[in-house]
């Protein structure tokens, strides 16, 4: 049996699985997986979007349905996030002998209950995300806080083993252009709950207070970003931009700006702290969950309270040296992709062949 955490070396193997992969595709750390997996497997991916209201009930019917007719073909089921559209095909994958991996950080473990985020506050939620974490076959915690969360959460839990998220250090890499007076943060939030989780909020709180600055955000959706454009209105050095932004807009951001500032309530990675780590930026960072792993002792870590502290780290951040920016820039490369991959397909690979699980393709 697979110990937690052990890793395994599998020989390169001639034929892979046929795998269905199901999880929110707008997610660049979502499809890294499916780039990872089609290096050795043949993978049905399909994008989870569930919404809101009776549409969202319709939506996650048939996309139980599309899950559990691709598996009818496939040695194996990948989620992204255990949620609602995960238990009742994990059920059906353990009727017809077909593994089940799970990758958990996100809503999954996290729980704000006063801000009302995590399945844990929601009880049909919880109820399907804590039995998928229990009847799959292995779970990949993105982080080691993460794992000490499930540990916490779902002490009965499958299998698991503490893999870090990826950022594609090749795309996103160190540029000698001379850095601008610019802090920088970005997200794809879209609830209002998300735009406090992620501190959104207090990162244009601080920009009033140092008027010398730019602060800009970038990558916020929906109500978030109508509720930044709100909360901006008026600061002259607030840039918000707003929707997905093409990666060459995201790179000129990351290479142009000096500090990189996640003032978060909770992250489970931190996957935006990496891509700037690695293209330079300074990190200022909130010393909560897994960005304390993220950012180690390459950048600037402040307690959300401590505003004063936040301005003075920033300002810091913003006259740092060309070889702490190399230096945090090589700091990323731990979370590469390519050591993503490697540990991910060994686990995979030797799952599916200790179960006979693989099948020649075609």
């Amino acid at each position: 049996m697979i110990e937690r955490g052990e890793l395994l070396a599998v020989e390169v193997l001639n034929f892979g699985m046929k795998i269905t992969f199901a999880g929110p595709l707008i997610s660049t750390f979502v499809k890294n997986d499916v780039t990872i997996l089609r290096q050795e497997h043949e993978v049905d991916a399909i994008d989870v979007v569930l919404g809101k209201g009776k549409m969202a009930v319709l939506r996650l019917v048939k996309l139980h349905l599309r899950i559990m007719s691709s598996l009818m073909t496939r040695d194996a089921l990948f989620f992204w996030f255990a949620d609602y559209y995960t238990l009742i095909p994990t059920l059906f994958a353990r009727m017809i002998g077909k593994k089940v991996f799970v990758v958990a950080g996100g809503f999954d473990i996290t729980f704000i209950p006063e801000l009302g985020i995590g399945a844990r506050t929601r009880p049909l939620r919880w109820f399907a995300v804590k039995n998928t974490f229990r009847l799959c076959d292995f779970i990949f915690p993105v982080s080691q806080d993460t794992q000490n969360d499930l540990d916490s959460a779902v002490p009965n839990h499958a299998p698991s083993a503490m893999i870090y998220n990826a950022v594609d250090t090749k795309r996103y890499h160190f540029d000698d252009r001379p850095r601008k007076k610019i802090a920088l943060t970005v997200s794809q939030a879209d609830s209002i709950p998300e735009y406090h989780r992620k501190g959104i909020d207090l990162f244009i709180e601080i920009a009033k207070k140092v008027p010398d600055i730019e602060f800009h955000v970038a990558g916020v959706r929906g109500a978030v970003a109508e509720r930044a454009g709100h909360d901006a209105s008026g600061i002259l050095n607030v840039l918000i931009r707003p929707g997905r932004l093409p990666l060459d807009d995201i790179l000129e951001e990351f290479w142009d700006a000096a500090v990189y500032c996640q003032l978060s309530i909770e992250e489970r990675f931190g996957v935006s702290v990496a891509e700037a780590m690695s293209c330079g930026c300074i990190p200022v960072i909130t010393p909560v969950n897994a960005l304390k792993e993220v950012v180690g002792n390459e950048g600037f870590m402040v307690e959300r309270s401590d505003t004063e502290g936040i301005i003075a780290a920033i300002r810091s951040a913003l006259t740092a040296s060309d070889s702490f920016r190399r230096s945090v820039s090589a700091a990323a490369a731990r979370f590469d992709i390519k050591e993503r991959g490697k540990k991910l397909l060994n686990f995979v690979n030797s799952i599916g062949a200790k179960n006979g699980q693989f099948s020649k393709s075609p």
